[in-house]
């Protein structure tokens, strides 16, 4: 691995590691601070009401403007500074505030790395999914490193501990040069010159039939992922596992998510990307179905949790081939935040709102059979309207 390569692989382990501590035990914390499952899936969901709307601007702003990664540092000591007030207020309207006051800024990171990350492999010819890799070492490490932490200190420690990634993630920003397109993209972007007259409008490129088909899709993937990411520690939990044992399924998942980035780019070109697709999202509806009807059978989780191989590291390499290969390079920022808003954003916040309603209003075991329902949706639409590639 080159030295640029292994910064911006730093980059993504400290992120995915404040991920990994944040997703599995957040919800075991803002119900040990007085919030119900509805007041939990509400401040999930205005969460997923920035990174529906934030990212945009976020994008068309770098898009504009180049130098992504300025923005990147300034945004990352941003969301750490806000995030570390959360465990100095009181009240669940407070808490509920500075989750959403930190996520203005949390949502700008990802996809504009993922541009800068995207275009120094391009020039370097390195592989993305090589790259990406560390990010899941850095989720595995961080939720089985901090769930023995706080099963031995203490669940109101969890904010400190992922406050400390976000800090290793703030530091990680400075290390990643700008691309050199950033100068470029900035001068197009005050003279609206011929590089801007060349590029199809973002309006034009959304109203392409496979660019709708794919935002669909990454919809109904991350919608179907709401009750999982909100909530399997804590159905974990009720059935009698331990959080320790809970932090070990998140990471197995993510284990299982490695070995497929390390494979990734091989299986892309030889299976093709509609098809790909397609398999992530009907494996999904398996996981789902697993999970909600086998939750009392440990190996029906182990299971479950390999196929996170195949129903997120499938979907998300999938999706990143979609975005660079419809989107036009001049309009990658705004692509990549615009996916992030159909998928995590709307999806993640319809999907939080109604698996906190529905936690108390029915059943967890029903989060599942829902979830499972609405991935089957999004493989029908995968295999029917997204474009092939080679190797379909």
């Amino acid at each position: 691995m080159t030295p640029l390569n292994a910064r911006l692989a730093g980059f993504y382990f400290c992120y995915y590691g404040t991920v990994g501590a944040f997703m599995a035990y957040w919800t075991p914390y803002l119900l040990a601070r007085g919030l119900s499952a509805t007041q939990v899936g509400v401040a999930f969901g205005l969460m997923g009401v920035s990174r529906a709307t934030v990212p945009v601007l976020w994008g068309w702003w770098a898009d504009r403007r180049g130098e992504r990664m300025v923005m990147i540092r300034l945004a990352a000591l941003a969301s750490l500074l806000i995030f570390a007030a959360i465990p100095l207020v009181q009240t669940v309207p407070a808490v509920m505030a500075l989750m959403l006051a930190y996520t203005l800024f949390w949502n700008a990171l990802l996809p504009q790395f993922e541009v800068v990350a995207l275009n120094h492999l391009r020039d370097g010819g390195g592989e993305y999914s090589r790259v990406r890799l560390w990010g899941s070492v850095g989720f595995v490490g961080a939720v089985l490193a901090v769930g023995p932490l706080l099963d031995a200190i203490g669940i109101q420690w969890e904010p400190w501990l992922v406050a400390v990634l976000f800090a290793g993630m703030a530091v990680a920003a400075w290390a990643v040069p700008e691309h050199r397109s950033a100068a470029p993209l900035r001068r197009a972007g005050e003279s609206a010159g011929a590089t801007d007259a060349a590029t199809p409008s973002l309006t034009a490129v959304l109203r392409q039939p496979a660019v709708i088909a794919l935002l669909l899709v990454c919809f109904c993937s991350q919608l179907s992922y709401a009750p999982y990411y909100n909530f399997f520690t804590v159905f974990l939990e009720r059935h009698g596992y331990s959080r320790s044992l809970a932090g070990q399924l998140w990471a197995l998942a993510v284990i299982a998510e490695i070995v497929l980035f390390a494979l990734g780019t091989r299986l892309l070109s030889t299976v093709g990307a509609r098809r790909l697709m397609s398999f992530a999202l009907l494996t999904t509806v398996l996981r789902w179905l697993a999970i909600g009807l086998g939750v009392d059978s440990l190996l029906v989780l182990l299971l479950a949790q390999l196929l996170h191989a195949s129903s997120f590291a499938c979907y998300h390499l999938v999706a990143m081939y979609y975005v660079q290969t419809l989107f036009p390079p001049a309009l990658h920022g705004r692509g990549q935040a615009l996916y992030n808003s159909a998928s995590y954003g709307i999806g993640g916040s319809i999907g939080s709102v109604a698996s906190g309603w529905l936690w108390d209003a029915a059943s967890p075991e029903a989060l599942f059979l829902l979830a499972a329902l609405v991935g089957a949706v999004g493989t029908l639409i995968a295999w029917r309207y997204l474009p092939r590639s080679p190797g379909a």
